[in-house]
């Protein structure tokens, strides 16, 4: 393995984020001397030695200067990505268009999603990677898909569900990406059926990424999570305890690449087993089952 690979493996990413949560994360200093662990050298294989962590802070180091660290603190209102970070949300979400056959050919509505720290920021993002043809804020989508010739729209779950209600036409639309992630299976399925298209689902969460932590591609069977930006391990709830492979429990997530806030053993309150065996599109990372989420 030449130089560069070998800074792109999830080894190299986890040692920086350690590296950067020993020295500026106080709360994670304090988790853990608690549990009397020293998290210098701990491998990825280890990273269960260190204590779970319920929530990610709201307000970051960052957000307490008094001039922004970079342009994103007014792209994103106030929610200080940097850099770096705002390319990583770019790449994992030009993976999950590209992998829900979205070209640079396509047309894409992006109907909302764009408050605070919103989903529809990464869609933009990967979508200009794509050099996908992009038309953005509609409050009435289904107004406009046929005017702009919209073959792919993105969207929150409520609009959503407020285009099905009224019934209106999908017009020139293929698919449609759900910027929520509080679309059950049984709920997608249905309006599958009354849209005659796919649904596509996400999970973000918010303090880490809101959208684009991980993604359906296009044969709806899981969500596929890069190992080089997420890091995940499932645990049982009662015994907080990793559990074995195939086995289900509790999702927990460690950005590996995240330094504007610490996120290591994030619980989400998201159920379900991760499956090792490759995805049928080809993708290597591991998939999520997603079995039921806890709120």
């Amino acid at each position: 393995m030449d130089q560069k690979a070998k800074e792109n493996t999830p080894e190299a990413y986890w040692k920086q984020c350690l590296e950067w949560a020993a020295e500026k994360d106080y709360s994670f200093r304090q988790c853990c001397n608690m549990v009397n662990v020293k998290p210098d050298g701990l491998s990825l294989a280890q990273i269960d030695r260190l204590p779970l962590q319920v929530s990610v802070e709201a307000a970051s180091v960052f957000s307490r200067l008094n001039l922004p660290a970079s342009s994103i603190s007014r792209f994103l209102g106030t929610t200080p990505y940097l850099m770096e970070e705002m390319q990583i949300w770019a790449e994992n979400s030009e993976s999950w268009l590209r992998s829900c056959d979205v070209t640079r050919a396509s047309v894409l509505l992006i109907a909302d999603g764009f408050s605070g720290e919103g989903p529809a920021w990464g869609v933009l993002k990967g979508a200009e990677a794509l050099q996908t043809t992009v038309v953005t804020v509609a409050p009435e989508p289904w107004e406009v898909i046929d005017d702009y010739g919209v073959t792919v729209c993105a969207l929150t779950e409520s609009l959503l569900k407020e285009w099905i209600h009224r019934g209106e036409s999908i017009g020139t639309c293929q698919s449609f990406f759900c910027l929520s992630s509080d679309l059950n299976d049984y709920q997608r399925k249905q309006w599958q059926e009354k849209l005659g298209v796919p649904i596509y689902r996400q999970l973000g969460l918010p303090g880490v990424q809101s959208s684009v932590i991980a993604w359906e591609c296009s044969n709806q069977q899981g969500y596929h999570f890069p190992i080089d930006s997420f890091w995940t391990e499932v645990i049982n709830p009662q015994t907080q305890q990793v559990s074995s492979s195939d086995e289900s429990g509790e999702l927990l997530v460690t950005a590996l690449r995240r330094r504007s806030t610490t996120a290591i053993r994030l619980r989400t309150g998201w159920y379900g087993r991760l499956l090792e065996e490759p995805c049928r599109c080809g993708s290597q990372w591991p998939r999520f089952i997603l079995a039921e989420k806890c709120v």
